[in-house]
């Protein structure tokens, strides 16, 4: 499998970086790496496969970042909010 990593700015910067390459971390077990500003770095996050890795890893990206992205009982965008995903090679 070939390494992918994302990263997650904001209009600040880098707000948050999944990476997932296949890596296994024990029987069965596959990881991505995240690192969310002001929470965690480098952080493992574990799936059955490495779908399921990445997938949890985002997810995990998502709840920690929520402040920041959405206000409101709607959930709306914040005010300027402009966030992007971008790959890195």
């Amino acid at each position: 499998m070939e390494n992918i990593k994302l990263r997650i700015k904001s209009e600040q910067g880098i707000e948050a970086t999944i990476e997932c390459d296949g890596s296994q971390g024990g029987a069965e077990d596959y990881y991505s790496i995240v690192s969310v500003e002001g929470f965690i770095t480098d952080e493992k996050i574990f799936g059955i496969d490495p779908v399921q890795a990445f997938s949890l890893g985002l997810r995990l990206i998502e709840q920690l970042t929520e402040v920041k992205r959405l206000e409101g009982e709607d959930n709306s965008p914040m005010n300027g909010a402009s966030w992007v995903i971008e790959v890195e090679s």
